[in-house]
């Protein structure tokens, strides 16, 4: 029965390293374009945009012991800007984002350790136009937690209870206390190429500002748990 559980595992993790190569060469075949369609593409002005969002987030939780951008999931949602000047815009989003941690695949063993954490996210960032098709951007993000599960040698775990604030003395926490909080928050950078009028790739890193739980057994200070998180993605802007 361990094996079958393996083999599930293992099977999701290449879909998703599928898909992480297929969100690469998407990305290569947009840094490779014809310099007429650049030049083309830099006669294009700033201006109010929308647009939709599909990519994948590519995280660790850290705090959790297992290091790795190993767990991928989904991030998808709205975009729009508003520009401020010829060379400044801001961004907003509403994303629906998956996060989490997860142990690294080990042949012939049941995968140790998953988490998976839901977001409703409305990331606010500030960008520079540094050439008309290309921009970079900093900010933050604003998570809601809507749900989350966490495996353990692939058996579901109960949920963590909610934080309602920093525990007291966090020392003398029992190793498996686990609690999070319904509330993230996150520093971001990111870089856009929009490599036609209306495709756009975009690369970005978030940070959690401060802990969005705490953990018995966490390494980190304070026993915090800290997401760390790397984010592909394919927009549609109109």
């Amino acid at each position: 029965m361990k094996h079958q559980l393996f083999t599930q595992s293992e099977f999701r993790a290449n879909r998703w390293h599928r898909l992480m190569a297929l969100m690469l060469w998407l990305l290569m075949a947009a840094l490779s374009q014809p310099v007429a369609a650049q030049e083309e593409i830099d006669q294009t002005k700033l201006g109010i945009r929308g647009g939709l969002i599909f990519g994948m987030d590519a995280s660790q939780v850290d705090g959790d012991d297992y290091a790795g951008y190993h767990k991928v999931g989904f991030n998808t949602g709205f975009y729009g800007q508003i520009p401020v000047s010829k060379m400044f815009f801001f961004s907003v989003e509403i994303l629906y984002a998956q996060d989490g941690g997860k142990a690294p695949v080990i042949p012939g063993q049941v995968l140790r350790y998953r988490s998976q954490f839901g977001y409703a996210q409305v990331p606010i960032l500030f960008h520079f136009q540094e050439k008309e098709a290309v921009n970079f951007g900093a900010g933050f993000l604003y998570g809601r937690l809507v749900g989350q599960r966490i495996f353990a040698d692939e058996i579901e775990q109960p949920d963590p209870i909610t934080c309602t604030g920093k525990p007291d003395d966090t020392s003398l926490l029992d190793p498996q206390f686990i609690c999070t909080k319904k509330n993230d928050f996150r520093a971001v950078a990111d870089a856009n190429y929009l490599f036609t009028d209306n495709f756009m790739i975009n690369v970005r890193f978030s940070y959690s500002i401060v802990p969005f739980g705490y953990y018995g057994s966490s390494n980190f200070i304070n026993r915090g748990l800290y997401h760390n998180v790397l984010t592909f993605r394919l927009m549609y802007v109109f």
